[in-house]
């Protein structure tokens, strides 16, 4: 029997390799197809896999719509990871734009052009950053919540605009993955200049592991005939599970102690921003472990696995004076472009304003002898503006009509077939951009206008008028602000960089 063939874009990446060693163990019933760059770099990771007879490497670019075709040509499943992630993206909005967004229409494209295109599936991975600031009391969430990139958050822009490409595809077969924080060994040598200051001490983030992502993606395509059919078509949280749920305070304080560290004496609460990242712990993770079982054991499993594979010169790490490390070592990256004290410093007031709310907020953090860290008990449940107690297939006109009214806006249809979600109506937001989408977009998916949708960032007056944005916005901005946040603001620090 011929087997059937599974495309993966995005193979060289912290989570594509993951993929790739979980689908290397099912290669007895599948062909396996890499789309990769033919560059040193992702030549170095594939390498072992060259001469692997079930595995076949397309040299191409997922800009490239022919590389993509030729890659797609006769496939049975698409795992689409290949994506430019911060910080590379808040630098390269263009390139970033390229290659998540018209990357993954290729590959929509690309499907459809194929002969048995009814009986592709397409597994796109988008990301928990299309959710933005979510800290709390609103840090619990789910899919259908707002689609609302942070501030200058190029990357999360892309992935949003590329989802809704997915969704609104017209493809038999697709599922949306929101990928959460990826834990993998690698983090302790990962450079990512100024990044990590900018999520908050009081950030709540459930977390998953490369290795269980890169499971769960196998185990979808292993356990593909038992999926009921209402699987696909949807859009599901990955996340770890409440073993994995940990504030940025307590993550900090566990990597670092596995270090021999204690992280209050290397860093200041100043050089964390006070806003404007994203992650939170999800409400309905626990479904994919319902269908895959694909989590291990939890984070202390994970730290443990941090101290095996760790390198001799992080454990001489302990012997260093904390003064030195964090003058030498740590703080440099504060300072560098993407980093919080090079904004404060040069006093760059777009992102004083999103990070921070202003340089007297940021003035007034005080230090860990005063620092209070209290932990929210609350659960608060955003609301989606339609009774979401009935069954989806009961769903019809008058629920799209009172959803549009929570949004500000309008539904413009008149009548639809109650249950149907995927055909595209009529829509009208607050601003008077008429659009059309389909109720599984809007309802299920949490996106809205897309002439709305950032860049540029225009939440504060968005929210005056939208309600369902401004049960997020408002939970750490005020109602009389009126910033906007332009596009264009990564070429301000190169040029202020630059000078």
């Amino acid at each position: 029997m011929e087997k059937k063939k599974i495309v993966l874009t995005g193979s060289t990446g912290v989570m594509g390799r993951e993929v790739l060693k979980e689908l290397i163990k099912i290669l007895e019933r599948f062909h396996i197809i890499l789309l990769i760059r033919q560059v040193e770099k992702t030549l170095d990771v594939v390498k072992e896999y060259i001469k692997v007879k079930e595995i076949e490497i397309v040299f191409g670019d997922i800009t490239d719509y022919e590389s993509v075709l030729r890659c797609i040509h006769e496939a049975d499943y698409v795992i689409h990871l290949a994506a430019i992630i911060p910080p590379q993206a808040d630098f390269n909005p263009e390139s970033t734009y390229k290659v998540n967004y018209e990357g993954t229409i290729n590959v929509i494209e690309a499907v459809k052009e194929q002969e048995k295109h009814k009986k592709i599936k397409l597994i796109y991975v988008g990301s928990v950053a299309e959710y933005g600031d979510r800290l709390p009391p609103i840090h619990w969430g789910r899919v259908g919540d707002p689609i609302m990139p942070s501030i200058y958050d190029y990357y999360a822009v892309t992935k949003a605009k590329a989802e809704r490409a997915v969704i609104e595809s017209g493809l038999k077969y697709w599922v949306s993955f929101r990928q959460t924080g990826i834990l993998h060994t690698g983090l302790l040598k990962g450079n990512k200049g100024g990044l990590s200051y900018h999520q908050p001490l009081k950030t709540h983030v459930e977390w998953v592991t490369a290795r269980d992502s890169g499971r769960l993606m196998s185990k979808v395509i292993e356990n593909e005939k038992d999926l009921p059919d209402d699987f696909w078509c949807q859009i599901y949280n990955i996340g770890g599970g409440e073993k994995y749920r940990l504030t940025s305070y307590e993550f900090l304080s566990k990597m670092y102690s596995a270090l021999g560290l204690d992280f209050k004496k290397i860093i200041e609460p100043k050089w964390y921003a006070l806003k404007n990242f994203h992650c939170l712990y999800f409400l309905d993770s626990d479904k994919l472990e319902s269908y895959f079982n694909f989590r291990s054991e939890g984070f202390d499993n994970f730290l443990e696995e941090i101290k095996k594979e760790m390198k001799f010169s992080y454990k001489l790490l302990r012997l260093i004076p904390s003064k030195i490390i964090k003058e030498k070592i740590i703080k440099p990256s504060t300072l560098c472009e993407n980093g919080t004290l090079y904004w404060i410093q040069n006093n760059l007031e777009g992102p004083i304003k999103a990070f921070w709310g202003s340089k007297e907020a940021w003035d007034k953090i005080p230090q860990w002898d005063e620092f209070c860290f209290d932990v929210c008990e609350e659960k608060i449940i955003l609301e989606h503006g339609y009774n979401e107690c009935k069954e989806k297939s009961e769903l019809d006109i008058e629920d799209m009509k009172e959803a549009a009214i929570f949004r500000g806006g309008e539904c413009l249809s008149e009548s639809m077939i109650k249950g149907d979600l995927k055909t595209k109506l009529k829509w009208k937001c607050a601003f008077g951009h008429e659009f059309k989408a389909s109720p599984t977009l809007v309802l299920l998916g949490g996106h809205w206008c897309p002439e709305c949708a950032p860049s540029p960032w225009n939440y504060d007056e968005i929210a005056k008028e939208n309600h369902f944005i401004a049960q997020v916005w408002y939970s750490n901005h005020d109602k009389n602000q009126n910033n906007f946040y332009d596009e264009n603001f990564y070429k301000d620090i190169l040029d202020n960089d630059k000078a």
